[in-house]
């Protein structure tokens, strides 16, 4: 099967290992030459758009074109329109993009949502947290453009009333939703939707901060715990699953997660992530023991795709190197020896800074965000245990990460567990 992978930052550039390695050809195209030289060595060279060019790759040539996140809806659009497309396009955007659209399909299908209130003045809404003295999250519209930090957790009022500026400036005056803090357990469910219903349900827990205790910035992700989920449970049933007439209606194909927050045993959405979700679609994906080409062949074309698990649980932790998680271009050190990763564990590491310079695996020099070593078990203690051997065979001068994830993670399961919710 031909397949073309469409990226602006080669985030999912990865994935392209896995369906070479099952016999495909993969050819990648990138946006934005800046990214060039990450996975240099590694996967396939891109082909990079030269600035200022216009026109979209010749899509009508592949049996399968992939996007590696959502941001693109014109190109996917005009992808789809010539061959089977997963990852992106109006639908996914709009969702993901737009807090209000994504909070009202929720309410449309019937599934709980925190209070809230959509600003675009930070005059009216310091005005409403005077007036509500609540806890609030500060979310921005604008999806893949804002950065990880730019959603904030406040510790009540007057600490939303004292940060709110600083956010509006760091988000440069974007719209925003005020949603009302739900004290409960974070979790999200995913399922790959091929026009008529859910396959392949998946459940995430992640760890979004950056240190131990979950203390420090939010990085998006410092690791995480997956494991499948029957369509059975409370879990799905209370709250992804209410979205399949929506989404045939539509006509949607593709990967979709429902981010939740669990209290008292109800189900509250928050947000969703129509796309790929880094790191958690690489632990899920190291897990499945199908043919990955297909599977998203068939989801994109309506068919049935194979379910077939090489475990039920997946972990993953992410390694990085200082200034991370900083996100500022140009002050990530290029060239630090990556050690103790092989070419045989490629297939079972997901990896973004990293490129193969004069035949030694080093970083790039773009995040500092360097890999995630990717193992699955049919147990939670099972996936930790060789998570842990993975760890500690990957030596990286400056390494960060986080040593309490099996801890964390499992708590929380066992919370969900308790809730007779899985």
């Amino acid at each position: 099967m031909r397949i073309a992978l469409s990226t602006y930052s080669m985030y999912g550039a990865w994935f392209s290992l896995r369906l070479i390695d099952e016999g495909h050809d993969v050819d990648i195209y990138l946006t934005e030459p800046d990214y060039g030289d990450i996975l240099k060595g590694i996967v396939p060279d891109p082909y990079i758009r030269k600035r200022g060019s216009k026109g979209y790759p010749s899509y009508g040539k592949y049996d399968l074109s992939i996007f590696d996140l959502t941001g693109r809806a014109r190109q996917a659009e005009f992808s789809a329109s010539l061959c089977p497309t997963i990852g992106d396009g109006a639908f996914n955007c709009a969702v993901e993009d737009d807090r209000m659209f994504g909070l009202e399909a929720m309410e449309e299908c019937g599934i709980k949502v925190p209070p809230y209130e959509r600003f675009s003045d930070v005059g009216a809404a310091k005005a409403f947290i005077q007036k509500n003295k609540k806890r609030y999250v500060f979310k921005p519209d604008g999806g893949q453009e804002q950065d990880t930090e730019t959603t904030y957790v406040s510790e009540d009022a007057e600490d939303m009333l004292a940060t709110i500026d600083k956010l509006n400036v760091s988000t440069k005056g974007a719209p925003f939703v005020l949603q009302e803090f739900i004290k409960g357990t974070e979790v999200s469910v995913e399922g790959y939707f091929n026009g008529t219903d859910f396959y392949l349900v998946n459940v995430t827990l992640e760890e979004k901060k950056f240190m131990n205790g979950n203390h420090g910035p939010n990085t998006g992700c410092a690791g995480n715990l997956i494991f499948t989920l029957d369509q059975s449970a409370k879990l799905y049933t209370h709250g992804l699953g209410k979205m399949r007439k929506y989404l045939a209606k539509i006509g949607y194909s593709g990967m979709i997660d429902l981010n939740t927050i669990v209290a008292d045993g109800e189900l509250y959405g928050l947000e969703w992530t129509p796309r790929f979700g880094y790191d958690a679609s690489a632990t899920l994906l190291n897990m499945y023991g199908g043919d990955l080409g297909e599977m998203f062949l068939k989801i994109s074309t309506g068919e049935k795709p194979e379910e077939k698990w090489k475990g039920k649980f997946g972990a993953g932790v992410r390694l990085s190197v200082p200034p991370y998680p900083t996100e500022i271009r140009g002050k990530h050190p290029q060239g630090i020896p990556i050690e103790g990763l092989e070419k045989e564990h490629y297939l079972d590491t997901y990896m973004y800074d990293a490129m193969i310079d004069d035949e030694e695996l080093v970083t790039a020099g773009h995040s500092g965000f360097v890999a995630v070593p990717l193992t699955y078990g049919n147990t939670m203690a099972a996936a930790w245990k060789k998570q842990e051997a993975r760890l500690e065979e990957i030596k990286i001068p400056n390494c960060q990460r986080r040593t309490d994830l099996q801890e964390t993670t499992t708590n929380r399961y066992k919370e969900l567990e308790a809730l007779g919710l899985l």
